[in-house]
């Protein structure tokens, strides 16, 4: 990833300090709105899941269930009391819990003594934990009649293999039957600790209220230890094509391959030419070109993922049955020719500068701010990366994004998972 230096006063003023037990601190003091947003985020997604598919899942998807005080109904009324809205969420490489909430003081306190108390002592009760387990099954029996799910599953499973990420998020129905609350309480003790994790705090707070909570949060919470590093994944399987039937009117298809880490150096190169191909909906060549021209699908997108261990490269798209293998080629064929031949000057100047008008939308909100800070402190980014994401984007040429698409696509080397249809 490329670095310009700004010296111009900074767009988003991140102030970022590892606290006295070693926690990453982000905090970004924005008073304009009575807002205060708190995320952590620990190295606890399903990655960690191991042989216990779906751990990672149920532990976070349990936290709000009951406390040594609170059962889950009391901790939702005492939340909507002071109008503060706690949220888990998990991913193959972290679990977050985050509270918004209003900055007066009498409402903040209430809230983050809540909160708190959710993350250092979350208890898993059995009854809460046998019902989150009927509705991850539940959830993964929709999935079983959801070609979208469908080949997201399967293009995972091919493209990772045995890596940690191969396996649905959820897990498997048989495996997330097989979990027990112990397996959840283990998963919780183990992750969910202080050297696992990165603290973010955006909004109307001051720096002195900060380092309070901060410590706060230090006397609750065990040190423990940091998780695994996840081991980078390889491509070991390529041109595979699965055609997964299913009584549907539409195919859906996915196709790709393992793509860039966020540290590349050809990540801004590689962004604007992805923004031409299928990143940016209407105006790509993939959506003028299959859409526009030919009215073969409804959306088609394309996208680098980016993970802790190497993400994928995909594009994907729905067309009717009788239209599939027509869509297939065609989207190959462009694929084939951008990749040779590049986009044209024209294209890219327009690309550059869409990217760098719609910049500033990206981070006009608490959540939006958070989302970057998460990029920056969990996946190791430059703390100056808002601030010179449109410098870095400008000083992009056309060859660097020629040589970049080439080197980062392989159109040969692509999965295909294709559900529906008739193959």
């Amino acid at each position: 990833m490329k670095k310009k230096s700004i010296t111009s006063p900074p767009i988003v003023s991140i102030q970022h300090w590892k606290s006295k037990k070693g926690m990453h601190v982000y905090f970004v003091q924005r008073p304009e709105i009575p807002i205060v947003d708190i995320d952590i985020f620990f190295n606890a997604g399903s990655s960690m899941d191991e042989k216990k598919q779906g751990l990672s899942h149920i532990t976070s998807a349990m936290l709000n269930q009951g406390t040594r005080s609170y059962d889950a109904d009391d901790i939702a009324n005492k939340f909507a009391d002071v109008g503060a809205h706690f949220q888990m969420h998990s991913t193959k490489d972290n679990a977050s819990v985050s509270l918004k909430c209003l900055s007066e003081k009498k409402y903040f306190n209430l809230a983050f003594k809540l909160f708190l108390e959710i993350l250092y002592s979350a208890q898993f009760p059995k009854t809460a934990f046998s019902r989150r387990q009927k509705q991850i099954f539940s959830t993964l029996q929709m999935q079983e009649q959801t070609p979208s799910y469908i080949a997201q599953n399967a293009f995972s499973q091919a493209l990772y293999g045995k890596h940690p990420y191969a396996h649905n998020l959820c897990g498997t129905k048989e495996a997330v039957m097989s979990l027990t609350r112990n397996d959840a309480e283990y998963f919780y003790q183990q992750y969910y600790v202080l050297s696992n994790a990165t603290l973010i705090i955006v909004g109307n707070i001051s720096r002195h209220d900060v380092e309070k909570n901060v410590a706060r949060i230090e006397d609750s919470f065990p040190v423990g230890k940091e998780a695994p590093i996840t081991p980078n994944a390889v491509s070991f399987r390529n041109k595979v094509q699965t055609f997964i039937p299913f009584p549907s009117e539409q195919t859906t298809i996915w196709m790709g391959h393992l793509g860039m880490e966020y540290h590349d150096p050809d990540y801004y190169a590689i962004h604007i030419g992805n923004d031409i191909l299928g990143g940016s909906s209407i105006t790509s060549r993939l959506f003028k070109k299959i859409r526009g021209e030919h009215g073969l699908v409804y959306g088609i997108n394309s996208a680098f993922q980016f993970f802790n261990a190497r993400g994928f490269f995909l594009i994907h798209f729905a067309t009717q049955n009788s239209t599939a293998k027509k869509a297939l080629n065609l989207t190959k064929s462009i694929l084939d020719h951008y990749i040779d031949k590049g986009p044209t000057e024209k294209e890219f100047l327009l690309a550059k500068q869409k990217i760098n008008h719609e910049f500033p939308l990206s981070i006009a909100t608490n959540h939006d701010i958070i989302h970057y800070l998460m990029q920056i402190g969990f996946y190791k980014l430059p703390l100056d990366y808002i601030d010179t994401y449109r410098a870095n984007i400008s000083a992009i040429s056309l060859n660097e994004v020629k040589t970049a698409l080439k080197k980062h696509i392989k159109p040969d080397e692509m999965i295909k998972i294709i559900v529906g249809g008739s193959g």
